[in-house]
């Protein structure tokens, strides 16, 4: 609990922290400065610029704020899916059932990323950075569900066979009644779930845009900047370009100390 409280703070901090630096007047994640490119730290530029002389630090605590708020936004649309769908498996007729079931089990057969690159580079490519931000975080929570769904479903079939479940039974309860009465005492098992899924959405956005079907410039993305670490000139220039992939794993540190204590 302790280690969970203290990677929280931490977390809210990092947030704070970049909210106050997007914030801050005369910030632009996209204004560049063709007069210092790959610039070291100085007092206009905390943390140097990149390649475009863009402030690398400003463009990270975008990035970051946009990573959390597309990565929280995704796992709650997906963890809405996975307790509809696992839900509807355990009530629902034996043959409707099997069916939801089969579709998690298609989806689960295949590997995550080449799901996800699959799907993603079907859809429109040449969209506005806002739009390309959507439709990324929108396929995250599309493909996210199947596997929490399998847990829900579990929980649920416990649920179903549980003595007060009889007693509702009898007392005439159906459908949608019986869902929520289920529902709250699935949430003990959907806010691991939920948690899980928010640094796995942030770590499969990077790598999205790591391979340019990602968040589209000029909005930053931790795919984006990470794409420095393959120029060797970039890394020869400054130091600075370790910083976001250094932050990254912060981040993904403290998410994943907040999920496994929960």
């Amino acid at each position: 609990m302790k280690l969970r409280l203290a990677a929280a703070l931490l977390l809210a901090a990092l947030i704070l922290a970049s909210a106050v630096i997007v914030a801050r007047p005369g910030a632009s994640y996209s204004r560049q400065d063709r007069q210092a490119p790959l610039a070291g730290a100085s007092l206009s530029h905390p943390a140097g610029t990149d390649a475009l002389g863009r402030d690398r630090l400003v463009r990270v605590a975008a990035a970051l704020l946009l990573s959390l708020a597309g990565a929280f936004l995704a796992s709650a649309l997906t963890t809405a899916l996975a307790a509809g769908m696992g839900t509807l498996a355990a009530f629902a007729p034996r043959p409707a059932g099997a069916l939801c079931l089969v579709v998690c089990d298609a989806f689960l057969a295949l590997p995550w990323m080449f799901l996800l690159m699959m799907v993603r580079s079907a859809l429109p490519l040449s969209a506005s950075p806002a739009s390309s931000a959507i439709i990324t975080f929108l396929v995250l929570a599309a493909l996210g569900w199947p596997a929490c769904a399998r847990a829900v479903h579990r929980g649920a079939l416990s649920l179903r066979r549980a003595d007060w479940m009889l007693h509702a039974r009898a007392s005439g309860l159906r459908g949608i009644q019986l869902v929520r009465c289920v529902t709250p005492n699935l949430l003990p098992l959907l806010l691991p779930q939920f948690l899980v899924s928010i640094p796995a959405f942030v770590i499969a956005e990077a790598n999205l845009g790591a391979i340019g079907l990602g968040i589209g410039e000029p909005l930053p993305s931790w795919g984006g900047m990470l794409l420095d670490l393959d120029n060797s000139a970039t890394l020869l220039a400054t130091r600075w370009a370790y910083f976001p992939v250094a932050l990254l794993v912060l981040v993904l540190l403290l998410l994943d100390a907040i999920a496994v204590e929960a």
